[in-house]
């Protein structure tokens, strides 16, 4: 390394990148690029990037959450460790050290040294690096003023992403905040998804990179518990809550988007109820500020509902009445006409994911959590949650009244009743005593799952009246008959296996009434 880019890599110091990146329909780039919303004062500049990323054979870095590249940006090499941070709808905020380099080769031990470079060592004692994915990327750049002291530089990239001898092709714009607050390119990027039809991305080009690297499926996630204590104001726990449901809503949709798994879609609604349950358990809290998103989401919520009660009657249903179902029989004609009308509801479904209401949504919650609330003065969160879960629990009492004579209409407002309870019991669980919040959450899960039972049975009989319908439609009825008798087998099962659980719910509502409520 020459004397001049010694000096230089001890001057890069380490800032903080905070970028938002959408999605880009190949069919949208003419109007993009030449969209008013984008242009700059002075005339954009075109760079060609190539950059290899480089890991251990154990993948030391990308334990450490952090990434090592070499780029060639033009005529120039630089290097580049990206780490630390967050991401949250689409919002990425990085630790990122730069460093100027005479070639290809890679040179980590000249970058500065500060906290994150101090990970990077760590992380690369005793091991070597290696390329683990390579980027091809054309890049036209722009400086953008929307308003008074915000800069935002757009940066249009298509080309392709390659690991593994797989290629994933890429069609984004990067939005980086240069000057201005944060909510300014959640309020650019919003603009951008109404007038273009641009969606979300959440995932980095390292992290796609990787995904192609394993060649191995993606996992559903599931929920995960936040992270409170007794200390937080109404803001700050009101924040953390959201955060942690719109995490799980986010890390299932691409999932849902690309891969079959059903359990994709599953976890997704169970995202959006968690994150529903939230926005109305902390209304008072903000004060209006989401009532938009949250009806919002209620619509996106029905629009993933209809899919996910295919999948359970295809993949968990009817395989129970029908151990099997061997070809050209009535159960295999049920499955193959009910298969019929999810594959439909699913291709709904990925379009209420691309949809601009799904997407500003999404925007509209990360620019909520991305601005940082002034203190709030006034109860604890311990005193905040006790509350909460108090008007939850009497809501379930009050559903729960009759419960012998309650139909089942009446069921599904007290299943309703429950799950908030228990998503309530969830969030807050680290404020009160564990074994306690345990033994409530186990009582509300045993009853959730009766009344789950007894809901899905109630359901069925509608969901065939509408395959049915469809089957005619698709003028099936001069080829074959509707298979009325397997269509009928499976209500009646349905109806018996409600009839069983209607029996043990007495026991489940015993149970729930004397369990702990440690918030008391």
């Amino acid at each position: 390394m020459s004397e001049r880019s010694r000096r230089s890599s001890r001057r890069a110091p380490a800032a903080t990148e905070t970028e938002l990146k959408l999605r880009v329909p190949p069919a949208q780039w003419p109007r993009l690029l030449a969209s008013p919303l984008l242009q700059a004062a002075r005339a954009g500049r075109d760079i060609e990037l190539e950059a290899v990323y480089y890991d251990t054979p154990s993948r030391a870095l990308s334990r450490s959450r952090i990434a090592y590249r070499v780029r060639r940006e033009g005529r120039r090499w630089v290097q580049t460790l990206k780490g630390g941070g967050s991401e949250s709808s689409g919002l990425h905020t990085r630790i990122e050290v730069d460093a100027p380099l005479d070639d290809a080769v890679p040179q980590p031990q000249q970058l500065p040294r500060n906290a994150l470079t101090a990970l990077l060592r760590e992380a690369l004692a005793g091991e070597t690096l290696q390329p683990v994915l390579q980027t091809r990327i054309r890049r036209h750049l722009r400086m953008i003023t929307p308003a008074r002291g915000i800069r935002i530089e757009v940066a249009f990239d298509r080309g392709t992403i390659s690991s593994g001898g797989r290629r994933e092709a890429v069609s984004e714009i990067e939005l980086e905040l240069k000057a201005g607050p944060v909510e300014a390119l959640f309020d650019l990027a919003s603009v951008l998804v109404a007038a273009h039809g641009l969606t979300l991305e959440h995932r980095s080009k390292a992290a796609r990179g990787y995904a192609l690297l394993d060649a191995a499926p993606a996992l559903p996630v599931k929920a995960q518990a936040p992270v409170i204590d007794g200390t937080m104001d109404a803001a700050s726990l009101s924040r953390v809550v959201i955060a942690a449901t719109l995490a799980q809503v986010q890390a299932n949709s691409h999932g849902v988007l690309c891969h079959d798994d059903p359990e994709f879609l599953h976890q997704m609604r169970v995202g959006l109820r968690r994150l529903r349950c939230a926005l109305d358990l902390f209304a008072p809290q903000l004060a209006g500020a989401l009532e938009h998103e949250a009806a919002a989401l209620r619509e996106i919520g029905a629009g993933l509902g209809e899919a996910r009660d295919w999948d359970v009657l295809i993949g968990e249903i009817l395989p129970q009445v029908f151990a099997q179902a061997t070809p050209g029989s009535a159960a295999a004609r049920l499955r193959l006409a009910c298969t019929t009308v999810r594959d439909r509801a699913r291709r709904k479904t990925n379009n209420v994911i691309k949809s601009i209401a799904y997407n500003q949504s999404m925007l509209a919650l990360g620019r909520h959590l991305a601005v940082l609330p002034a203190p709030v003065s006034g109860r604890s969160a311990r005193r905040i949650a006790a509350d909460i879960l108090d008007a939850c629990h009497a809501r379930v009492l009050k559903r729960g009244k009759h419960l012998r004579r309650q139909d089942d209409e009446a069921l599904h407002r007290l299943r309703i009743a429950v799950k908030k309870l228990r998503y309530a019991v969830e969030f807050f669980a680290g404020l009160f005593d564990a074994s306690a919040m345990q033994a409530q959450r186990a009582a509300l899960t045993r009853l959730q799952d009766i009344l789950g039972h007894i809901n899905d049975a109630a359901v069925t009989a509608p969901r065939l009246e509408q395959a049915q319908r469809q089957f005619l439609r698709d003028g099936r009825k001069q080829q074959r008959r509707w298979p009325q008798s397997a269509a009928q087998a499976v209500v009646e099962w349905q109806q018996a296996l409600a009839a069983a659980q209607r029996k043990k719910l007495a026991a489940a509502w015993r149970r729930f009434e004397k369990a702990p409520q440690p918030w008391r």
